[in-house]
């Protein structure tokens, strides 16, 4: 899944921001994948596993990854943490059906910029993409 920059007349506009998917349902791979390009955000890579996650973070340097907490090889916090630790301008949202308080606060401890409930219109998801376009927007004025 890779989306070029658009081109606005003579003028080359670069996407707001690079992401990385990282969740074992392919449909739901598919629709993060969907959202995240029509707010204008490249998605660079996606993945299934935590092993394949962190070698696409590593190899594609993105701004945002999104992240399923119960993945086949391990949780979605855990990998948030060696990205944190490696990567810590990357902002990092935990997308989960559920989650403890105590994950929820294991989460945050890792770097979890925001930790959005999985539903079926995604209205926790799309609200912290928002506020992190919205964010990266602010900072490059």
């Amino acid at each position: 899944m890779h989306t070029s920059a658009a081109e606005v007349g003579s003028e080359v506009r670069r996407p707001v921001l690079r992401a990385c998917i990282v969740d074992d349902h392919v449909a739901v791979r598919q629709w993060l994948a969907d959202q995240l390009e029509g707010l204008g955000i490249e998605v660079c890579a996606s993945s299934g596993t935590l092993v394949d996650g962190a070698a696409a973070v590593l190899a594609h340097h993105p701004d945002l990854v999104v992240v399923d907490n119960r993945l086949p090889d391990g949780r979605g916090i855990d990998l948030c943490r060696e990205i944190s630790d490696s990567q810590p301008e990357v902002a990092l949202i935990l997308h989960t059906t559920t989650v403890s308080p105590l994950e929820e606060t294991q989460a945050y401890q890792a770097g979890v910029t925001r930790v959005a409930l999985k539903s079926i219109q995604g209205d926790d998801l799309m609200a912290a993409l928002a506020e992190l376009t919205s964010h990266h927007r602010e900072a490059e004025d």
